[in-house]
């Protein structure tokens, strides 16, 4: 398990010191939150994987630590964000800043964590560099518009499947692995290789999410089953099932309506048998594919191996 492993503990206890070191503010309701979502759980999984990227080349540990930071910032302020447009109660088990303070109050410590984020890039990054995140940021808020647009759209297909959640998920990890490398000196054929490889690992990240939603254990998840269906988001396993005529004209007649309870369990039984489960399970192995097609191309050392262990835990993982 990653959770064992010792320099993940290490980076993600500094992270979380830091992460209330910098938010800290004179309003308890920000000190609170800040803590709420720490205490969550998060795997703090994109600033490790910037520091495994920064370790390809020369890297200053203070520098990465805080734009480590900046990463897991930007991440907390969109899932703040997610849950008040998801009116959800729950994440990871725990009340939500806007279940917790209200949905007002939770935008604020929204844009609160954002402008920390700023505060720490504008710090530590060129201008070229800055334009990147600043792109990378503005792509992600049109996946997640693109999603709420698309909310309970079973017109959907693979390819805006693909698209949607390489801005929502998979370029934020990208950023990761290419600020870690870049700080660090690495140029040229290498970075392009640890940009690659972290948007692989993201897209590999979204699409085990996705197969969670349907088979994972509620009380490890976080998250009830099929959560992401019940509030129209439409995912590889659902899209995969619509392609089959079969299903696709059972269940023609609901698209773009809000589905009650006995359509989504019959959508989840069929998902179930229809055999899409292990198809998206492919297609998360060929990402994985992807990935390791970039991981040969490095050069031999610990951040190495330790990337091989974090796919292998991807594929793994149960939350």
């Amino acid at each position: 398990m990653l959770i064992e492993d010792k320099l993940y503990q290490k980076i993600r206890k500094e992270l979380n010191e830091n992460i209330i070191k910098i938010t800290k503010s004179k309003r308890p309701i920000i000190n609170q939150a800040v803590e709420d979502l720490i205490n969550g759980g998060g795997k703090k999984l994109r600033p490790f994987l910037m520091f495994l990227a920064a370790s390809f080349g020369d890297y200053d540990k203070e520098k990465l630590l805080q734009l480590g930071s900046g990463i897991e910032l930007l991440h907390m302020a969109s899932l703040v964000h997610d849950d008040i447009i998801d009116n959800a109660a729950l994440r990871r088990g725990k009340k939500t800043a806007q279940k917790r303070f209200g949905k007002k109050e939770a935008v604020f410590i929204g844009d609160f964590l954002l402008s920390r984020t700023f505060d720490i890039f504008f710090e530590y990054l060129d201008k070229k560099t800055l334009r990147k995140m600043n792109k990378n940021v503005r792509l992600l808020c049109e996946g997640e518009i693109e999603q709420s647009e698309k909310r309970f759209d079973f017109q959907i297909g693979i390819r805006d499947y693909y698209r949607r959640i390489r801005h929502k998920t998979a370029l934020l990890f990208a950023l990761s692995s290419y600020l870690g490398a870049y700080v660090s000196g690495i140029r040229g054929r290498r970075l392009n290789i640890l940009y690659k490889l972290g948007l692989e690992i993201g897209m590999a990240f979204q699409i085990q999410d996705d197969l969670l939603d349907f088979e994972g254990n509620e009380k490890e998840t976080g998250k009830l089953l099929a959560q992401d269906l019940k509030e129209g988001v439409i995912t590889l396993p659902v899209i995969l099932l619509l392609n089959k005529d079969k299903y696709k004209n059972k269940y023609e007649v609901y698209n773009k309506t809000i589905l009650n309870d006995k359509v989504v369990n019959e959508i989840i039984a069929d998902v179930k048998s229809s055999g899409v489960l292990e198809e998206s399970r492919d297609i998360l192995h060929l990402f994985i594919s992807r990935v390791k097609k970039y991981l040969v191309q490095l050069p031999d050392n610990k951040a190495k191996k330790k990337l091989k262990k974090l796919i292998e835990v991807q594929v793994e993982r149960k939350f």
